[in-house]
């Protein structure tokens, strides 16, 4: 079904009529969460988390290691485990929490799992793909790839830069503490 909405990697998309602080999502306890109340940072990650794919063991090592450097600076990240990779998040959100928790000591923001391509794209996601290097016209925008996919945001909520999977935390050192000195 979700597949019709596809051509050639590009989903037409509804402009979202929120701005990124207005959106509000259900945190992986279940509670309704505003995002405005993360405003007040100077930069955010927002990445597409996972629990079992290839990926997983560096990016969270390395997202876990930013936030512990850079939280009291300003840096946010939001996890959104993604419900679309080949049935990888097909765990119950007590047990991706618990998994993350244990394994990586995770202590930044967890949601509920959210669709992030296809016909029933969460609103926020339809934002960062439409507002990133991902926009091909005004309602068009290419799939997020794979897990760990991260968006990279200034104190706005506009997206500063889109950076692909194979992307490592690390990576993003550079433009996040030039976010952070702004």
């Amino acid at each position: 079904m979700g597949s019709q909405l596809f051509k050639k990697g590009v989903d037409k998309l509804q402009p979202p009529t929120k701005s990124f602080f207005e959106f509000e999502l259900n945190n992986i306890d279940g509670q309704k969460t505003q995002l405005s109340q993360f405003k007040g940072k100077k930069a955010y990650i927002c990445v597409n988390v996972a629990c079992s794919c290839g990926l997983t063991s560096s990016n969270y090592s390395e997202l876990v290691e930013l936030y512990k450097s850079y939280s009291e600076q300003g840096l946010e990240i939001l996890g959104f485990p993604c419900n679309q990779f080949m049935g990888q998040e097909s765990k119950p959100e007590p047990e991706i929490k618990e998994f993350v928790l244990s394994k990586y000591g995770v202590s930044f923001p967890l949601f509920q799992k959210i669709e992030v391509n296809g016909q029933n794209t969460h609103e926020l996601y339809r934002y960062l793909r439409l507002n990133s290097s991902l926009k091909v016209s005004s309602n068009e925008a290419k799939e997020v790839p794979w897990n760990f996919g991260k968006f990279l945001l200034n104190s706005q909520g506009q997206i500063v830069k889109f950076y692909d999977p194979d992307v490592k935390p690390k990576e993003m050192k550079q433009e996040i503490e030039k976010l952070l000195n702004q």
